[in-house]
């Protein structure tokens, strides 16, 4: 323990800050073991910025010395948290706050140098106080304090935090630009698909959101401003939020630290629709008392606006067309295992049930069936078409029929459902035993397939979209599959990216999925969205990852 300096040393400061927590831990520490040496050496200019820092309570800080070191009081020591006071006192600016020291050390040093003040207004700086990075605001300047022979001996840094005052501006807008978008909504579709728009202008709370609607028993993803990983929260976390209207937050380490997503209950009127709001929160942002109001407020009028559109949808007769819509097309994820994974990401703006699809289907003999499809378009139409192509072929693999058999069944299905025609889809069946893949293609891209000589296009049993030919022969091939393979099948969302051809993308994913095959299905899915996916892409995507062994 460093020995208290002698009350005699400290004479200077008289009574200045004695009632206070720094006066007494400035008197009391050994400063003949910094850089400043005794206290009672210290130069007249040191002393006389160290007597009005401790005699305000506006938050002040003096660094002295070649290596700045701090002094600091009591309004200055709440800006530094738990985990750099009371160590802080004492040592250079520059040990003290490394992780702002490249925003920081220049101005200090333009200020040392120069005598130039320095001023900042609301300035963002990430800084470490609580255990875990944080965004905070500070407004402050830097000014020159003189040594006794005139020259600059040392640095006043005046300073208030801002944080709340900035955070409360930015989500009152975010807030209210949400109520405006909200007014405009004509059905509960369109109303989820504003609350994500609308979100995604202002993601410095919250970087990504899904809107999940009860339809029937179940809960539907409507809409999404998702492009960088797949839907986080599990689905029974989703049903739980929707029963209980409790929300539940996940991700939390430390107490008011950030946390990974916020799941809010929407829509609890009686004759409204019930509803969840999945928000991932950013991660450098505190969930304090500000955010879980901001984010109770924002859910409060996503859910106040799909009331009053299911209110519109049922005296237009239009809600029930929609309900059934969603049902029937509701895509029912697969649950991610050792050997598979799926992700599904909505087109940016767009229903969140469209046009793509993928189904798993467990067969006899250790046989399992991958389908992926993509129809035309987007919106209420190409969920219909899809829903009902997804359950006919899921039917027909049931019934033992081969890819090509499959495709044939659903080109005379496709001729009778309006907006299926020219939809793509591959059917591939995977006989686990024999380490064999069956598999018939319309109109749709190669799967993937990459084993330990590198990645191969499983580019064969080709043939036309659904219901472009009549009586077309479909064409049907198979390849074979070791248990250290993977194989991917997707969507042309996931390799359509602005400015380049088809072709680089499926290089771009043959590449991505080469240099990465030992991770596991998992981290391969969500690798291959992060990274092919496109912020602007119009268009859906699917991706399946398959292994034989995990």
């Amino acid at each position: 323990m460093p020995e208290p300096a002698e009350p005699a040393e400290v004479d200077w400061l008289g009574d200045v800050g004695a009632d206070t927590e720094l006066g007494r831990r400035i008197r009391e520490l050994d400063w003949s073991a910094t850089s400043l040496g005794p206290i009672a050496g210290w130069p007249t200019g040191l002393r006389t910025a160290v007597r009005i820092c401790l005699a305000s309570s506006f938050p002040m800080l003096v660094v002295w010395g070649p290596d700045l070191v701090k002094i600091y009081n009591d309004g200055y020591r709440t800006i530094m948290g738990s985990e750099k006071h009371p160590g802080a006192l004492g040592r250079p600016v520059r040990e003290v706050w490394p992780e702002i020291w490249d925003e920081i050390g220049p101005m200090f040093e333009q200020v040392v140098e120069t005598g130039q003040p320095t001023w900042t207004s609301h300035g963002l700086l990430v800084i470490d106080r609580f255990g875990y990075p944080e965004a905070a605001w500070f407004t402050w300047g830097y000014s020159p304090l003189f040594d006794d022979d005139g020259s600059i001996g040392g640095v006043l840094d005046i300073v208030v935090e801002t944080t709340e005052q900035v955070l409360a501006q930015r989500r009152l807008q975010t807030v209210t630009d949400l109520g405006r978008s909200l007014i405009a909504a004509e059905s509960v579709v369109d109303a989820a698909l504003v609350a994500t728009a609308s979100l995604a202008r202002w993601t410095e709370d919250v970087r990504a959101a899904d809107v999940y609607v009860r339809v029937g028993s179940e809960l539907a993803l409507v809409a999404s401003n998702r492009r960088a990983e797949a839907a986080p929260v599990p689905a029974e976390v989703l049903r739980e939020v929707a029963e209980t209207a409790e929300p539940v937050l996940l991700g939390q380490q430390v107490e008011e630290g950030p946390a990974q997503h916020a799941v809010m209950p929407l829509g609890r009127g009686e004759d409204g629709v019930r509803a969840v709001l999945v928000a991932s929160l950013q991660p450098l942002v505190r969930y304090d008392q500000g955010l879980e109001l901001f984010l109770a407020l924002a859910a409060t009028s996503i859910g106040s606006g799909l009331d009053s559109a299911a209110r519109r949808d049922r005296e237009l007769g239009e809600h029930r067309i929609i309900n059934e819509t969603l049902q029937a097309a509701m895509i029912t994820p697969i649950v991610d295992t050792a050997t598979v994974a799926a992700r599904y990401v909505p087109a940016v703006g767009n229903l969140s049930v469209g046009g793509d699809w993928y189904d798993l289907v467990e067969l006899e003999g250790n046989r399992r069936a991958l389908i992926v499809g993509d129809c035309v378009g987007h919106g209420l139409a190409a969920a219909t078409a899809m829903g009902q192509l997804r359950s006919a072929a899921r039917a027909m693999v049931l019934e033992g029929r081969g890819p090509a058999s499959v495709l044939e069944g659903l080109d005379r299905f496709a001729g009778s459902v309006e907006g299926a025609a020219c939809a793509t889809l591959v059917v591939a069946i995977i006989d686990r035993n024999g380490g064999t893949i069956t598999y018939s293609r319309a109109g749709h891209l190669p799967p993937l397939l990459c084993s330990s000589e590198g990645p191969r296009w499983l580019d064969e049993g080709l043939s036309t979209p659904l219901a472009v030919v009549d009586d077309q022969q479909r064409a049907e091939s198979s390849a074979t599959m070791g248990p250290d393979d993977v194989l991917v099948l997707f969507t042309d969302g996931l390799v359509e990216r602005r400015g380049e051809t088809i072709d680089d993308g499926l290089a771009r994913l043959a590449g991505t999925v080469g240099s990465r095959a030992d991770e596991s299905v998992v981290e391969l899915a969500d690798r291959l969205v992060k990274e092919m996916a496109d912020d602007g892409t119009r268009d859906d995507i699917v991706v399946v990852v398959k292994r034989l062994t995990g």
